[in-house]
């Protein structure tokens, strides 16, 4: 498998994840994190699909104890990496949208979170990885509910390119969804197999 030509994330020191505390699972939101929740929309279906995504990420970081340093052949991302990787770019992509995450989790540009990315992937420990997607997830969700309707058609710079605020969180919500195919795929060679298809025959 190849690595995504999106080389994001919103990077922190291992020790920054390591100092922050399980109380803190509220931290790290979109400035706007108190913008109403749409209901219906793209927004809402953004927000749901992501939903479903926070579940079967979780769960498969569950399912694949034990196997965070496995990875298909050199150079190739490992089951951790992959995980961070996500985390970093839920941070990331919502700042080509202006919506900047809070604390720690703060960069001052997309530049700037997209070179403190590979910090992120050097997080290895079980613990810390799941724990950082729940942020991230969060994060992303309170994202999409900054940017009203009204705004997703303003034009802003994705990679140096014009582009649609709709564009970015519909960027967000794929990005997700490639990798997960990418982890589901990890959890297959290893006989493990996804949570949500244990029982299907």
């Amino acid at each position: 498998m190849r690595r995504t030509t999106i080389r994001v994330a919103a990077g922190l020191a291992a020790t920054v994840l390591a100092a922050a505390p399980a109380a803190a699972q509220h931290r790290g939101h979109a400035h706007g994190e108190h913008a109403m929740m749409p209901t219906s929309g793209l927004r809402a279906e953004l927000i749901r699909d992501i939903e479903q995504l926070e579940r079967k990420y979780l769960a498969l970081a569950d399912a694949m104890t034990g196997k965070y340093d496995w990875r298909p052949g050199g150079g190739v991302r490992s089951v951790s990496e992959v995980f961070m990787h996500v985390v970093g770019s839920n941070f990331m992509i919502p700042t080509f949208a202006g919506i900047q995450p809070q604390d720690e989790y703060r960069a001052a540009n997309p530049q700037e979170a997209m070179a403190k990315a590979r910090a992120l992937e050097e997080i290895t420990d079980e613990a810390k990885v799941k724990e950082a997607l729940g942020h991230a997830f969060m994060h992303a969700r309170h994202a999409v509910a900054a940017i009203s309707d009204e705004q997703l058609d303003d034009v802003v710079k994705v990679f140096g390119q014009d582009a649609t605020k709709r564009n970015v969180l519909t960027l967000l919500v794929a990005h997700m969804h490639e990798h997960l195919g990418q982890a589901i795929a990890y959890a297959r060679i290893n006989g493990v197999v996804p949570p949500w298809s244990a029982g299907e025959s």
